[in-house]
């Protein structure tokens, strides 16, 4: 079984990383941000498969994924691969490390209100041509980080910067209102949560 450690694993998007690695029978293991709301971590507590941790440093995995740029906690991890999640290139990224710049992402448990999401402060109005064109589903997106995590490990590969948004395969034919309608509904449904 392989092994994960989650960095900021209580970030939205961390949430769906670590829901998508449980799903494909990884063991996985949280770090949490103790900046973010800790909202999230109860939703992870019942999977047999997931464990947060605070001693990092004598575990070795076989990949680290950090949403956002690492924490001081985990400057000694062994791993055979880190992965950072991050839109730009982050200052003092270590030579081995993988950077996947994140594209406009979108999904259930981000910062939004009925007509826009934050990302990094920045509102961006659901009806924006940069929405529109440029925003891909968290799930859509998730599903490809694992499948190339799987193919990277089978292929023994290492690259350098990965940009995911710019594979067809991040975008799928159903258009993207109905995975907006689908995010608004959840926002009604837990919005008590998230305020």
């Amino acid at each position: 079984m392989m092994t994960c450690l989650v960095v900021n694993c209580n970030h939205w998007i961390g949430y769906h990383i670590v829901n998508g690695l449980l799903e494909d029978d990884w063991l996985v293991e949280g770090v949490i941000d103790k900046e973010e709301k800790d909202t999230l971590s109860m939703f992870f507590g019942r999977n047999s498969n997931f464990s947060f941790c605070e001693n990092v440093e004598k575990k070795v995995y076989d990949t680290v994924i950090s949403v956002g740029v690492p924490l001081k906690e985990i400057d000694h991890v062994h791993t055979n691969r880190f992965v950072i999640i991050h839109p730009t290139v982050p200052e003092n990224m270590k030579e081995d490390t993988i950077l996947i710049k994140a594209p406009l992402l979108f999904g259930e448990w981000m910062p939004m209100n009925e007509n826009g999401m934050y990302r990094n402060h920045l509102f961006i109005s659901f009806d924006s041509t940069y929405f529109l064109t440029e925003a891909v589903y968290i799930e859509d997106f998730v599903s490809y980080l694992v499948k190339w995590l799987n193919d990277d490990i089978a292929d023994n590969k290492k690259s350098a910067i990965i940009k995911l948004e710019h594979s067809a395969y991040t975008r799928d034919n159903r258009p993207i209102e109905k995975k907006l309608e689908q995010v608004k509904e959840h926002y009604h449904q837990f919005k008590k949560y998230t305020e």
